[in-house]
């Protein structure tokens, strides 16, 4: 039987201590055919490039500082795949994650984008009992055209997504002007033109720990992505002002509750009229 292959990518800067840990749950894969793409964004030693030599199945590309959005850009570029999956060089992978994931893209040729929940560990790998992805009533939500309901709402956790090359156009990549919530960006405005599918069982092993160069911990560097994604909207062509304004709403809503959070003031207040009527141009101040 032909496998395709699949393009793993995993983006890395100054953080040696998981890689090798990370790759090998991916050469440990029960899926067979698989390229391993990691990207050094920059890094004051060549680690990594030590560490994937010892795999005969990773290829090392090193680059200038640009963050992880170009990391990935310059991924999907260098891959070979029909398929691909990026993975955070702190995080793990199952191992049949790939197998379940490319069996429902072979049988399913309108679904583009495979996803899952995943088990948290901490800085050590131990688990902690927590898992993140859908409650169980809201299953069904994470499968099939998902975009309105996830505007705002969620996204694909970042270790679990298969996602089909043939996805990344032009005005589908990652917008490397977004150093925080650049896959917030990116995998909403995948929802919009594309299907996806949710598997309702943890593929992944996401490590979560508080240390103070970690993005997801830097809150305040999120501050104005919900601009920026509405203008990405806006390139890939969509015109129907009710759409838009829609869009803008629900953005607005997210933003808003972003800056009540950074500022600990649950009195700020945002009109009905704003969100409604005008938050195409109410968006522009937050």
């Amino acid at each position: 039987m032909n496998l395709p292959l699949v393009s793993v990518i995993i983006p890395t800067y100054n953080r040696p201590y998981y890689l090798k840990e990370t790759i090998e749950s991916v050469v440990n894969q029960t899926y067979d055919n698989i390229e391993i793409i990691v990207i050094d964004d920059g890094s004051k030693n060549n680690y990594a490039e030590k560490i994937c030599n010892e795999f005969k199945i990773c290829r090392y590309f090193f680059k200038q500082n640009g963050g992880v959005s170009s990391s990935r850009n310059l991924g999907v570029l260098k891959s070979k795949g029909e398929f691909i999956a990026f993975l955070d060089d702190d995080d793990l992978w199952k191992s049949k994650k790939l197998s379940k994931q490319i069996a429902i893209l072979n049988s399913q040729p309108k679904i583009d984008l495979v996803h899952s929940s995943a088990e948290i560990i901490n800085e050590n790998g131990q688990l902690t009992g927590k898992v993140i992805g859908a409650s169980q009533n809201k299953i069904h939500l994470r499968s099939g055209y998902v975009f309105w309901n996830a505007l705002g709402t969620w996204l694909v956790k970042s270790p679990t997504p298969l996602i089909r090359k043939s996805v990344f156009k032009k005005d589908m990549m990652f917008d490397e002007s977004i150093y925080a919530g650049e896959d917030t960006d990116f995998y909403q405005r995948l929802f919009y033109r594309h299907k996806i599918n949710y598997i309702n069982e943890p593929l992944a092993y996401y490590r979560q720990y508080e240390n103070p160069s970690r993005l997801s911990t830097q809150k305040e560097k999120y501050i104005g992505v919900e601009k920026k994604m509405y203008k990405n909207f806006l390139k890939m062509g969509i015109k129907n002002p009710i759409i838009l304004n829609r869009i803008a709403s629900r953005l607005l809503k997210t933003a808003h509750k972003r800056k009540i959070s950074l500022k600990g003031n649950s009195k700020l207040k945002l009109s009905i009229f704003d969100i409604y009527f005008r938050p195409i141009k109410k968006l522009q101040e937050y």
